[in-house]
């Protein structure tokens, strides 16, 4: 595609925007979570690839049934890859089986034993003198009050000491986890020790290598490791603890030039040197951390030709993160492609993107990943996918890493925090509208250099000298010194709020960096290759004298430093009159609150960007991210408020020909602006979650015309010249289905139990015949035992189902039952034969048909010689039919009314519905033909397609879209118009007894939910048209 009037380097930009290219699509977690097959691993790449992907990662996922990194694994890695070259995708490796990273699957422990285990130290308070004094890296002497030390000593582990009346023993002991389930009955692995990083390097990375080959490095791009941390919550240590390793003391007196062993107690007590024995112990956590782990893997993918990619553990929060990573962006250093992980359906975590962002701008690293979606729910919509994701890319984020695409619903999978990016999705056909729509902003955002000028001083040091233990008992993130800085972070984050809301942008500045990379130039503060003119302070309470010393030349070269707050203190975590030389400068400007931060911050900097409400200046729910490129600046704004839209004026700092980019459909169209000085201005209407592209061509001059808030909408109060409904006829694209999850249980010749969830049924059998669970998540992996004989093997067990017809279904209907193969059916007494009619939503869902069923009650009993392998899940029957609020089958309905369809038959249905139209266009003789302009009232849906004559002519994945010009597809006289409205999986999988119809948050445990935390009925999530769509002739 060629367009006149910009240049040829524009022209390929706009190529690449209309039709993007892999390198610009997301690379979703496929989670391999069943016994894998070669012929299904081709298969689901040539699905993904025709839904528009770029890649996958080829990630180990609860349930694995092939030994990971065995024989049957690696034969389907080499398939994926060579099926990623065939379609052009890319097949990036994920370095762990299921997470955090960096243990092999508990090889690594294993192979190295406990030089290679999780280390802690921890600390015992006690008036009885320690008899075993093996592993005692501290002894103390102490007089406390509470957590607070008031006096102590340390004494020599060979030498008895009388204690006084007032005095306690402190105990600080290295020690070793104990194993747990979730890492295959092995401990978590030593993060800080490098040579079992080595171990998990040889391991992981170099057998990939050579299996792979040739295309390591090209199909495949990278590899992902996933919250490698230095203190798992899955550790297992009797006292309280912090995070140790083999030599950690030495490496201290090493990097500080000083003795840890003195301030042992205050890591766990406060008291007089508290802030700098902790400041200084996290700082060489960090540091450590830093070596052993990223650095040691990003040097290896550099000499090896991929890139190190994937997210640590806990980035949204200042408190625990330091806990489990002493730092977060001193990581972001090693990573070729620095990643994040953001969960749930939310739009809150500015820290967690803008963190990675930095330091990915500071490098010059041009992809910046985000992991994605996981925890949404299986009603997550294409709105919610774009509401995530837009803020997300407007902070600097670019390749979409969704969570998760199943290869396997089978099973407990189906609940592994879902929604499910995959085949097996009941609105998967469409997935290709979302793909394109980011890849489009991608392909854009990706080039040139982020416009910032403004340098926010990261608090991690601050959070250093808080961070310690609790004494007496390990209470994880309730521990008062987490919460402590949980309150400090709330602040943090209203100031970073307010600068983004101010429409200022910015990069964090971690100081650790800074010590490396950090420097003075022409009267700029730089971080490696990123220059700022504006550093912001923002009620830090100590700082590295690395970073005052560069801010005092910054000030003394004419640089402006605006600190919220006189709060500094110290230097390095402890007091210093240093902090003084920061505060009398002439360079710094102190302000008291975010308001009159902004308000210096526009006296200091010109702005670059304004986005400004009708009414109340700049409009707060609003974010920018401003790109400068040889010949053109690119401009992403983003209404970050779902719930409405707003019109507003955009004031840009730059000159040119301006153009909208639509990134749903891939046009443009060139736009008129106003010129105020230098600066351009123009006013756009954005829906709720709504958001717009501009390209501003450099060298090109402006099509000028007036731009001023709009009175009203041109239709807004007038009323509809046609509407579509109230009723109307309609088509199921899917089947309907009665979900079965209620049964009562045999074993051997029992009576049959009372009614109760299928899970709970499967539970009490499991439980009787001494098996592990296998309901939930969190065991170990399948393969390590699920092949294993079990001495309670064939039992016999049998499940009976009742349920209600109260119209008797005219066509065939068929029951869908998970590993069908294992068991005998009988409907009403009669046997079924067991002969497979294909799958259900996913392969692993077998369907078999069913004799006609009877009106009244059916009993529906399911027998199997039970096993271990065996895993119970509710059943289906599905067929032509309807299904009522009382889950009873009854007459399909003849016409849909607008309004719920699961009111309307449709309870557990998840599938679409298309609704079928008939609108006849005429108009006056002589006159020129209207247009048609389709807008939709209230819907609920995942996405919508709207076809005109059996054509294709929009789709609507979001509000922002709910207006459809339908002029270039009607013709005169008849037409259909046919709007398909996507259902989801949600109610046929659940959760249904969760308070309230729609959670932010979905994990496995919401689908198990006990006591107080459950709704008796069910609880499903209305789908449809809600509304009349009304029809504007203009």
């Amino acid at each position: 595609m060629q367009q006149a009037g910009i240049n040829a380097a524009a022209n390929r930009l706009l190529e690449e925007f209309v039709q993007p290219s892999t390198a610009y699509r997301s690379v979703p977690f496929w989670a391999w979570n069943d016994r894998m097959s070669v012929d299904e691993v081709k298969a689901q790449i040539q699905e993904m690839s025709k839904q528009g992907m770029g890649g996958f990662f080829m990630h180990s996922r609860e349930g694995l049934e092939s030994e990971y990194m065995g024989e049957e694994w690696m034969a389907c890695i080499q398939a994926a890859v060579a099926e990623a070259k065939a379609t052009g995708m890319k097949a990036w490796l994920y370095d762990e089986d299921r997470f955090p990273s960096g243990g092999a699957g508990g090889s690594v422990p294993r192979l190295g034993g406990d030089a290679y285990r999780s280390k802690a130290i921890t600390m015992e308070v006690t008036r009885d003198e320690p008899k075993d004094t093996s592993d005692i890296i501290g002894l103390f002497v102490a007089s406390v009050e509470g957590d607070t030390l008031l006096t102590c000593r340390q004494v020599d582990t060979t030498e008895p000491d009388l204690l006084l009346d007032s005095e306690v023993w402190l105990i600080c002991r290295k020690e070793i986890s104990g194993p747990c389930e979730w890492f295959n009955d092995e401990a978590p692995v030593d993060n800080l020790n490098p040579n079992a990083v080595a171990a998990f390097i040889e391991g992981t990375h170099e057998h990939y290598k050579a299996v792979i080959g040739e295309e390591f490095g090209q199909t495949v791009p990278g590899i992902f490791t996933d919250e490698p941390s230095i203190a798992d919550f899955h550790s297992l240590y009797t006292k309280p603890w912090l995070p140790w390793t083999d030599g950690f003391a030495e490496y201290f007196q090493e990097r500080r030039g000083s003795s840890l062993e003195a301030l042992l107690p205050y890591l766990f007590f406060h008291g007089e040197h508290s802030a700098k024995a902790r400041h200084n112990y996290w700082r060489t956590i960090t540091e450590r951390f830093c070596a052993a782990y990223s650095e040691q893997l990003g040097q290896w993918c550099e000499d090896n030709g991929i890139a190190y990619t994937g997210h640590y553990l806990i980035e949204h929060n200042l408190g625990i993160g330091t806990r489990v990573s002493g730092a977060i962006m001193p990581h972001y250093r090693y990573q070729q492609v620095p990643g994040i992980d953001l969960l749930g359906e939310q739009a809150d975590e500015f820290m967690t993107v803008k963190q990675c962002t930095s330091v990915a701008n500071q490098y010059r690293r041009p992809f910046v990943l985000s992991e994605m979606y996981g925890c949404c729910g299986w009603d997550f919509t294409f709105e919610g996918q774009k509401w995530v994701g837009d803020w997300q890319f407007a902070l600097g984020v670019n390749v979409r890493c969704q969570h998760l695409s199943l290869y396997s619903l089978k099973g407990c999978r189906k609940r592994d925090f879902p929604p499910v990016f995959n085949y097996n999705t009941s609105w998967w056909k469409y997935n290709h509208v979302t793909e394109d729509y980011f890849a489009r902003i991608a392909a854009v955002m990706t080039q040139g250099e982020a416009v910032r000028d403004v340098l926010v001083i990261h608090p991690s040091s601050t959070i250093w000298a808080m961070i310690g233990c609790d004494p007496y008992e390990y209470k994880g993130w309730e521990d008062p010194n987490l919460l402590r800085a949980n309150r400090y972070e709330d602040g943090i984050n209203s100031i970073i709020r307010s600068i983004l809301a101010f429409h200022y942008d910015f990069d964090f500045g971690d100081e650790t960096i800074i010590e490396e990379k950090g420097h003075v130039t022409e009267g700029k503060f730089f971080v490696n290759f990123a220059g700022y003119q504006v550093v912001v302070l923002p009620r830090l309470h100590t700082l590295l004298g690395s970073t005052l010393k560069l801010l005092l030349e910054f000030m003394d070269e004419g640089g402006t430093i605006i600190a919220v707050g006189q709060e500094i203190t110290m230097v390095d975590g402890e007091l210093s009159d240093e902090v003084q030389t920061l505060y009398s400068h002439a360079g710094i400007r102190i302000v008291v609150d975010e308001a009159e931060l902004c308000s210096t911050l526009e006296d200091a900097l010109p702005r670059q960007v304004g986005i400004r409400s009708r009414t109340s200046g700049e409009a707060p729910e609003f974010l920018y991210y401003l790109k400068e490129m040889p010949d053109c600046y690119a401009l992403f704004v983003v209404n970050n408020d779902r719930d409405k839209g707003q019109e507003v004026e955009i004031m840009l700092a730059h000159m040119g020909r301006l153009e909208e980019w639509d990134t749903l459909t891939g046009e443009t169209k060139e736009l008129g602006i106003e010129v105020s000085g230098d600066h351009m201005r123009f006013v756009a209407d954005f829906g709720p979650a709504g958001s717009k592209l501009y390209v501003i061509h450099k060298g090109f001059q402006p099509r000028l015309s007036e731009n001023r808030f709009s009175s009203s909408q041109s239709h807004l109060f007038r009323l509809a010249d046609a509407t579509l409904g109230p009723a109307c006829a309609f088509t199921r694209t899917m089947p309907n289905a009665l979900l079965l999850d209620v049964c009562s249980y045999r074993m051997r010749d029992e009576n049959w139990s009372e009614p109760m969830f299928v899970w709970q049924a499967q539970m009490c059998v499991r439980e009787a015949l001494n098996m592990r669970q296998v309901h939930y998540n969190g065991l170990p992996q399948r393969y390590k035992w699920v092949d294993e004989a079990h001495p309670d093997n064939g039992q016999p067990i049998g499940l009976r189902y009742i349920f209600q017809v109260n119209a008797v279904p005219i066509t065939d209907v068929f029951l869908v039952l998970e590993q069908a193969e294992q068991y005998e059916v009988c409907l009403n007494g009669v046997p079924v034969a067991v002969e497979i009619a294909g799958w259900y939503i996913d392969k692993s869902f077998k369907k078999m048909k069913l004799p006609q069923l009877n009106k009244g009650t059916n009993e529906l009993v399911i027998t199997c010689a039970y096993e271990s392998k065996f895993e119970w899940e509710d059943c289906y029957i599905i067929g032509d039919f309807g299904v009522d609020v009382n889950r009873s089958i009854v007459k399909e309905p003849e016409v849909l009314h607008m309004g719920d369809w699961c009111l309307q038959g449709y309870f557990h249905y998840s599938g679409s519905i298309v609704y079928h139209f008939d609108y006849t266009y005429a108009y006056q003789p002589g006159v020129a033909a209207p247009s048609v302009l389709m807008e939709f009232g209230t819907y609920e849906a995942i996405t919508m397609e709207v076809r005109v004559n059996g054509v294709t002519s929009a789709h609507v994945p979001w509000r922002e879209a709910n207006k459809v010009d339908l002029t270039p597809w009607i013709s005169e006289g008849s037409n259909r118009i046919d709007v398909e409205v996507m259902g989801s999986p949600r109610n046929l999988f659940g959760p249904f007894h969760q308070k309230g119809t729609h959670n932010v948050w979905v994990d496995w445990t919401y689908f198990y939910r006990e006591g107080a935390r459950v709704e008796p009925n069910y609880v499903v999530r209305p789908y449809g048209l809600l509304s009349p769509i009304n029809l504007f002739l203009t």
